[in-house]
């Protein structure tokens, strides 16, 4: 009679469980990851490898507890009953609310083995949605769990869910560690300016082209000794004796030649 109805309720029994090792196990996974990637520890413990062991073991107690419902012989659901949102007809906000969870889960879980293509610091932004998956997991094992009023499941869950959530609210809402100051630069000294065009000391100091002292002297040179070679050439002795034999004589001279020529031949 018994073994007849365990072996009826088998899968449902199993999913049951696995449900609520998932919560348990995912759990203890926050309540780990806070400690060691925060700075509530002092030393800061490496708790790596049994954060990933409770990380990998939510993931298959999550994969049991869905995957294990497609046996029940009384809720007889399909495969997008379990696995896509707002597909199934039972209770069908706290199903959607647990698929959503269950991926989220998963896909944050796995993402630790991507985190080198991803990059560390984007990985670490992502992974912070962990608690937002764990907390609609809690959500869903409340909303439609099966032994959600049993004091035995209640218990079993505060032992694990209370601790993760002082250790979320202390993460979040606690006193941030101060940082260190950092020393301040002495401030430069201001720029200077340089002269505009108009006020350039090269452009006011430069000889404009008209005032050059040389473009000023050479005209003086050349005057000065134009003004020394014309006197010369007309006070030269020897310039001014040929200039006297070369002039032809007077016309009163030529005439009186002439008349005293005529009185001789008379």
């Amino acid at each position: 009679m018994l073994a007849a109805a365990v072996t009826e309720h088998l899968f449902w029994i199993t999913s049951r469980a696995a449900g609520t090792a998932a919560l348990l196990l995912s759990s203890l996974a926050v309540c780990v990851g806070l400690l060691f990637g925060g700075k509530l520890v002092k030393g800061r413990p490496d708790l790596r490898h049994l954060h990933e062991a409770l990380s990998l073991a939510t993931i298959v107690a999550l994969v049991v507890h869905a995957v294990s419902l497609l046996g029940d012989g009384f809720l007889h659901p399909s495969f997008a009953d379990i696995t896509i949102p707002f597909v199934s007809g039972y209770m069908r906000l706290w199903t959607t609310v647990g698929i959503v969870a269950g991926w989220a889960m998963i896909a944050l879980g796995l993402s630790y083995y991507v985190r080198d293509r991803i990059g560390q610091q984007r990985w670490k932004k992502l992974h912070r949605f962990t608690a937002l998956a764990w907390l609609a997991g809690l959500a869903h094992s409340f909303g439609e769990g099966t032994d959600a009023g049993a004091t035995w499941f209640i218990v079993a869950t505060a032992i694990v869910v209370v601790p993760a959530f002082v250790l979320l609210i202390v993460r979040h809402l606690g006193p941030s560690s101060p940082q260190p100051a950092r020393q301040t630069r002495p401030a430069r000294p201001a720029a200077r300016t340089r002269p505009t065009a108009q006020t350039h000391p090269a452009a006011q100091t430069h000889p404009a082209a008209q005032t050059h002292p040389a473009a000023q002297t050479r005209p003086a040179a050349h005057t000065q000794l134009a003004a020394q070679a014309a006197p010369a050439e007309q006070t030269h002795p020897a310039a001014h004796g040929r200039a006297i034999r070369q002039t032809p004589p007077a016309r009163h001279e030529i005439a009186r030649h002439d008349s005293a020529r005529q009185e001789i031949a008379r």
